[in-house]
């Protein structure tokens, strides 16, 4: 691991060392202001679950799994090249619905600049539902309620190093965390690698009982988890009108090595190495004025857990509002100096 930000760190060393001047016709930088904001958003988590075993046209074998965390509420304070967030679930899911409730933590810390910057996030969530119960239980016709499972837990751990070749023009913070500010329609290339700790357990198998039967020998798999490694590449733009509103995407895409281990309730577990893919889709639309902002946001990252047996896409969903403002303060003594010094350069 510590070789790995070694190489990421060397690299943009290299790329920063020729940057052109930062186009402040086209971004706008807030380095000396501390930046709050309220949000209130949904994190989802989904595992999807299919076997290819045997052949099965009406997917009773499927086991869809969603933790769906109604509202989590929050606040982010960003200030110049730092960002940091925490959100609490909120609001309970609704027992009328049938899915049972589910909890839910995220906290995000985040550094770098307009150069590169580096993401790093932990979510945890308790209680699952099968979205896919219609399809192996006769009764929900009449129950309505899901295929719950009360000790099915997801802990996931991912840290992204994202680095855009037009950063002198272009500003991906902009669209979140706002330490920028996009005055001008802009696109650049985005080159990512990323590391992630996926950690899945329940308490007796991943797989209804209705469909255990189609996983043979896999029946009774409980726990799975996965260390990756991956390298991906992809784009965003953003488009500006008035030099407040804007409205931007991003989408990357890459090769993953992944190095998992599974479990089983009835005996021991196995270990294997797989060469997969993950990515990541974002979208944002707001306004985005000289102090106060308003965003909407969509966040949608994914990774494929395939195998010759049992098939996994795992899917963090997560999107919301947050409304923040800019205030005016002093830089501390201690802060300008590493603003002095060439590390700080290099974001």
């Amino acid at each position: 691991m510590r070789y790995f930000f070694i190489l990421l760190l060397t690299v943009t060393k290299v790329l920063a060392q020729s940057k052109p001047a930062f186009d402040s016709t086209r971004c706008q930088k807030y380095n000396s202001k501390i930046i709050v904001g309220l949000f209130q958003a949904y994190n989802n988590l989904n595992n999807d679950f299919s076997q290819d075993i045997v052949s099965d046209t009406g997917s009773k074998s499927r086991n869809n799994y969603y933790a769906e965390s109604k509202r989590v509420t929050g606040i982010e304070i960003n200030y110049d090249k730092f960002g940091f967030a925490i959100g609490l679930s909120s609001k309970p899911q609704n027992k009328s619905t049938g899915k049972g409730p589910s909890k839910a933590v995220g906290i995000n810390f985040n550094f770098g600049g307009n150069i590169w910057q580096i993401e790093n996030s932990f979510r945890s969530f308790k209680g699952f539902y099968d979205k896919n119960t219609p399809a192996y239980d006769t009764n929900f016709i009449h129950t309505k309620d899901y295929n719950y499972q009360t000790n099915y837990i997801n802990t996931l751990f991912r840290s992204k190093f994202m680095y855009f070749t037009n950063h002198r023009r272009y500003s991906f913070k902009s669209n979140y965390a706002c330490n920028y500010r996009q005055l001008k329609t802009s696109a650049t290339w985005i080159f990512s690698a990323n590391t992630h700790y996926n950690y899945i357990y329940n308490d007796s198998s991943f797989f209804a009982p209705a469909s255990r039967h189609y996983y043979g020998d896999y029946a009774y798999m409980n726990s799975m988890s996965v260390f990756a490694v991956s390298m991906n590449a992809g784009a965003a733009v953003t488009v500006v009108l008035w030099r407040a509103f804007f409205a931007h995407v991003m989408f990357i895409v890459g090769p993953e090595q992944q190095w998992r281990h599974y479990g089983y309730s009835n005996s021991g577990g196995s270990y294997l190495s797989y060469l997969s893919l993950s990515g990541d889709l974002r979208g944002s639309i707001g306004l985005n004025f000289k102090r106060f902002y308003w965003i909407f946001f969509s966040r949608n990252d994914f990774a494929l857990y395939d195998s010759s047996f049992v098939s996994l896409l795992g899917r963090s969903i997560g999107g919301g509002m947050v409304i923040g403002w800019r205030f005016n303060t002093k830089t501390p003594e201690l802060y300008k100096k590493f603003q002095s010094t060439k590390l700080y350069s290099y974001f």
